[in-house]
């Protein structure tokens, strides 16, 4: 197996991440392909020209906040890793050469950034609010985006998902939404990760097998939540697709989302019998389900190859 994952870090921090949610690196044979990494290696080659900051590109850095989960600088430096150069930030439109889209929380206006300062009141100066990853609240975005893109800026997108599951239902708005929204202005925006094929083909190199990019390649599956990066990535790559249904479209579905716990999710049945059914799982039968299943696709225009409830490692994995 190998991961793609749409995560803007680096492959090496996405790894460690693993154990995290009860998975062994050495189960993956084929490692971790991030997004954030294949983003990192088009930036050292095409924007990493200058060894001191007097000839370094500048990136209007839009990203998130500091934190346990989130190092924003170890990307940057990742990005910029045995290329001798540097890449530095603008604290404005006027001095950015392109955008780094890497989060969707917070434009950072500077690369060393005090953690105390959201707390010493200089964060309006240091680290912006985007008020977009809970609110999406495209005020901020917008303002930079119109600006941006007067100046053709292109715009660099590590992770191209539209939203995220958070804890407690909370639904967050990603970068990929920032990157739509910058396309409808006429800016040029170059996306990695779910649904780019190359990507895709990526994870075969890395599992070693040999394939022909524009054919149907059999012996391989790609299993995801995501109708419109993993169903379409898959598809647009010629590798079968699995789509779970407990992930992000659950809701749209009407279904419960398949908890960590293993004991909530979706269960299909042939006829349906409240006096049975356990609480905080979703019943669904047969037809009901394909009837949910031909709208979203029909209106998607999406079509995956399988469907299953959803997906986990047994506890002896």
């Amino acid at each position: 197996m190998v991961i793609l994952s749409n995560t803007s870090s680096p492959s090496h921090v996405a790894k460690k991440r693993l154990v995290k949610y009860g998975l062994r690196e050495e189960l993956f044979a084929g490692g971790l392909v991030s997004s954030g990494e294949e983003c990192a290696k088009y930036i050292r080659q095409h924007y990493c020209g200058g060894s001191s900051s007097d000839d370094a590109k500048k990136a209007l850095w839009l990203t998130w906040k500091e934190s346990e989960k989130q190092n924003p600088m170890q990307f940057l430096t990742h990005c910029e890793e045995g290329s001798g150069a540097i890449i530095d930030v603008a604290t404005s439109i006027d001095e950015a050469d392109f955008i780094l889209l890497h989060g969707s929380e917070v434009w950072r206006r500077y690369r060393d950034v005090d953690p105390s300062s959201s707390s010493s009141g200089q964060e309006d100066n240091v680290v912006v609010d985007l008020k977009f990853l809970y609110d999406e609240d495209y005020t901020v975005v917008d303002e930079l985006l119109q600006e941006a893109a007067k100046k053709g800026l292109p715009m660099i997108c590590a992770n191209p998902d539209l939203i995220v599951g958070l804890p407690n239902g909370v639904v967050g708005n990603m970068p990929g939404k920032i990157a739509n929204r910058y396309e409808t202005m006429m800016g040029k925006v170059h996306n990695f990760g779910k649904p780019n094929p190359r990507h895709f083909h990526s994870c075969l190199e890395n599992l070693g097998m040999k394939f022909d990019a524009n054919s149907k390649i059999d012996g391989v599956a790609h299993v995801g939540d995501s109708l419109h990066h993993d169903v379409v990535g898959a598809n647009a790559a010629g590798i079968d697709s699995i789509f779970v249904l407990g992930g992000i479209h659950a809701q749209e579905l009407g279904l419960s989302s398949t908890g960590c716990d293993g004991n909530s999710g979706i269960v299909i049945v042939d006829s349906r019998d409240p006096g049975r059914e356990e609480e905080g799982k979703s019943y669904v039968t047969k037809a009901e389900l394909i009837t949910k299943l031909n709208v979203i696709f029909e209106e998607a225009g999406v079509y995956p190859t399988h469907v299953v409830p959803s997906l986990s490692l047994g506890a002896d994995v």
